[in-house]
């Protein structure tokens, strides 16, 4: 759905929205903003805004030691705040070591000209977490020796090392919203306050996914924001946000990279394959809700019809030619233009001719613009007036039809 389309439904609801808030229990900690701001990830209010900024290593390293600095100074009354700053602070202070052993590793032959501060990835620049986004700079590193076997074992042992502190991180940030939920006001009917929109990434469109939140009614504060995407096979990722201020009437965008190949895992991966629903829960002191959001089916249909809508074949039919060796097979030679490109496919062709019908189907992993692909067959013993093209994909029940008129 267009945001455009669904801001304009939104703001006709937005007349039957309560303005009223319960109030908190207890008030927030402000410490807690502190925490939540540090572990949770990305969420902005601008979609194009650039998360990335280029350091040197150096600098990285400081970066990482004021943030160690700023969680330890985090005293509070509450024990679960205590526990997660101190626990992030360990985390911190071993990835600051890994990181340092990374760079005064010897590299390979061919990468001795190279320091960590240069062994950047498009990793680097994708992630939506703060810390998660400098193990992009190790992974160029590794692609780069891991031919040099003495050396580059050392090396992966390191970023062994440092992946498991990054799966710690990751641990600890999905523990903010145990104490979020302690200062949140009490659980509302979401009747149309927030409203989810969900675009998962799909052919050209991508690699991440985009979580879309709208806030049709007053402003809100302290926003911690926990994220449940499910996977058609039942895989879970959790995704926690925090929102100092959500202005009334106003977008948030949270973008899940697809993460990276590194040593035979999966790094980075904010999302789940084949996303089937999206489980949304607000904690604020003036607001809580969940917010259940079935993506698979419908929702999932309108995205891929239109990524599709522009999507446009050339063609020309291939007449029967008897050949000295072989034959050259009636059917019909498709070129796919006005898309970048279409994922895992099966294309279904129909040849008719009065009540004459014959059809098969081919399955691609792929299909760029400009390929041209040929569809024949052997059996086909008619020259058709009709030919029908059918394309459908996996998990979706969105299909291309096209109806082909030869002229006679």
């Amino acid at each position: 759905m267009s945001r455009f389309a669904l801001t304009l439904a939104l703001a006709l609801l937005g007349a039957f929205v309560l303005a009223g808030s319960s109030p908190p229990q207890k008030a927030l900690p402000p410490e807690y903003r502190m925490l939540a701001e540090i572990l949770s990830m990305d969420i902005r209010a601008n979609p194009k805004q650039n998360r990335n900024t280029k350091k040197k290593l150096d600098d990285l390293i400081e970066s990482l030691h004021n943030t160690a600095i700023e969680l330890n100074n985090i005293k509070s009354s509450d024990a679960q705040i205590n526990y997660i700053a101190s626990q992030s602070v360990a985390a911190v202070s071993d990835y600051i070591k890994h990181l340092k052993r990374l760079n005064s590793l010897p590299k390979p032959p061919g990468t001795a000209e190279l320091t960590a501060e240069l062994f950047v990835s498009s990793f680097l620049l994708r992630n939506p977490h703060p810390l998660f986004r400098l193990v992009g700079i190790v992974t160029g590193g590794y692609m780069r020796g891991r031919d040099a076997d003495d050396k580059q074992q050392a090396i992966n042992d390191e970023i062994n090392s440092l992946l498991k502190v990054v799966d710690e991180i990751d641990r600890i940030h999905r523990l903010l919203p145990r104490v979020a939920e302690k200062y949140a006001a009490p659980f509302s009917r979401n009747i149309g306050r927030i409203w989810v929109d969900f675009d998962e990434s799909w052919g050209p469109v991508g690699p991440d996914d985009w979580l879309c939140l709208y806030n049709n009614g007053p402003d809100l504060e302290d926003c911690t924001i926990l994220v449940e995407l499910k996977g058609a096979k039942g895989d879970v990722r959790k995704n926690v946000h925090f929102l100092r201020k959500w202005s009334s009437d106003s977008w948030q965008y949270a973008i899940y990279a697809p993460g990276e190949k590194v040593l035979d895992r999966m790094v980075g991966r904010m999302t789940v394959y084949n996303v089937d629903t999206v489980d949304v829960t607000i904690f604020s002191p003036q607001y809580s809700t969940k917010i259940h959001y079935v993506y698979s089916g419908a929702e999932k249909d309108k995205d891929i019809a239109d990524y599709c809508k522009d999507a446009t074949f050339k063609w020309r039919y291939q007449p029967f030619e008897a050949g000295i060796i072989w034959n050259t097979d009636r059917g019909v030679v498709l070129t796919l233009d006005k898309i970048a490109f279409i994922p895992k496919c099966r294309v279904d062709v129909t040849f008719k001719s009065g009540r004459q019908s014959k059809g098969w189907y081919w399955e691609f992993d792929q299909w760029k613009r400009g390929e041209t692909k040929t569809f024949s067959h052997r059996d086909l013993n008619f020259d058709p007036d009709t030919i029908e093209v059918t394309v459908s994909f996996p998990g979706t029940n969105h299909r291309i039809y096209r109806t082909l008129k030869l002229q006679q």
